[in-house]
């Protein structure tokens, strides 16, 4: 991946992230160089650079309580939570009341890849059980991509926010899902058949990384922002080098210059393409960058990477 110009200040925090859930009213706010304070820190940086704070959305808020979304309460009109799931935002807002209640509002299900509207998985599922040829099944992925596209995930809202945040969306979208699919039908298939379908579910996968960034910036009024944070590399004991790595004194832009490297080298590559695509589409003014540590309740260590800027024209 070719280096971002512009603003990259990555700061490196460490600490281990505190997550009780929303039931629980813990938004973090007390917290300092934990994930959430690293995602706090960037939200609140993006909402002072907004000329006019009126509506905001956050996609992909769900049970983890990553972003404050109280503390938005109080910076805007409306606060919309969209998710691909069901989760506890609908009861802690009946049981809280008070400001928050008011003025947020949650929306689950939400299909953003247009992949339910087709019926993919189950196409996918019926065909991988019926044990179609791996150059049928490819074709059928890489077709998905048209199919998908003949669908709006979310027109109604069409540029209507000043403010648009992703959290941690790019790296669960699709993939995953559909990789635990195939692999339960692997079996079936020999080696030319599972590198023809593996690389299709990586061609469908890496547009649906550029057409949820198109999403993303269609529910943008002019003037508005899009803010957007990501896992990028899964920092196991053979990378760990690499947080060690940013940890040492550099400039920053040396430090930005390491840490694209090794996007570009270690990345999953769902989060760089997703990244890569996003920063090209959005305006160098007034762009922020941000990295950080995230050391999760599971035990794992991400690098993550954090963007926020204005659309391009």
């Amino acid at each position: 991946m070719r280096d971002f110009p512009g603003i990259m200040q990555p700061p490196f925090g460490g600490g281990e992230e505190q997550n009780t859930g929303i039931g629980a009213l813990d938004w973090g706010e007390q917290e300092w160089g934990t994930h959430r304070f690293h995602v706090r820190s960037l939200v609140q940086e993006s909402i002072q650079l907004l000329a006019k704070p009126e509506k905001v959305v956050v996609l992909g808020a769900g049970n983890h309580g990553d972003v404050d979304l109280p503390g938005l309460a109080v910076h805007f009109q409306q606060v919309t939570v969209l998710d691909t799931e069901d989760n506890m935002l609908e009861e802690w807002l009946n049981e809280t009341g008070g400001l928050a209640q008011s003025r947020l509002k949650s929306l689950t299900r939400v299909d953003y890849t247009c992949l339910d509207h087709i019926s993919f998985y189950e196409t996918f599922e019926e065909m991988l059980m019926n044990g179609v040829s791996g150059a049928e099944v490819a074709g059928y992925l890489r077709d998905c991509v048209f199919e998908a596209r003949r669908n709006e995930a979310l027109p109604h809202l069409n540029k209507s926010f000043s403010l648009v945040v992703s959290s941690g969306v790019h790296t669960q979208l699709f993939y995953i899902d559909a990789l635990t699919q195939f692999y339960s039908h692997i079996e079936r298939y020999g080696d030319q058949d599972i590198r023809l379908i593996m690389e299709a579910l990586a061609y469908l996968r890496n547009n649906l990384m550029t057409d949820y960034n198109g999403l993303l910036l269609s529910l943008v009024k002019p003037e508005g922002r899009v803010t957007v944070w990501t896992d990028m590399i899964l920092l196991d004991e053979d990378k760990k080098w690499i947080a060690e790595e940013l940890s040492q004194p550099r400039e920053d832009r040396e430090r930005a210059r390491f840490l694209f490297e090794a996007f570009g080298k270690y990345g999953m590559e769902a989060a760089v393409v997703g990244l890569k695509d996003l920063h090209d589409r959005l305006r160098p003014e007034k762009l922020l960058f941000r990295s950080w540590v995230w050391h999760t309740e599971s035990g794992k260590t991400y690098i993550v990477a954090g963007l926020s800027g204005h659309p391009r024209s």
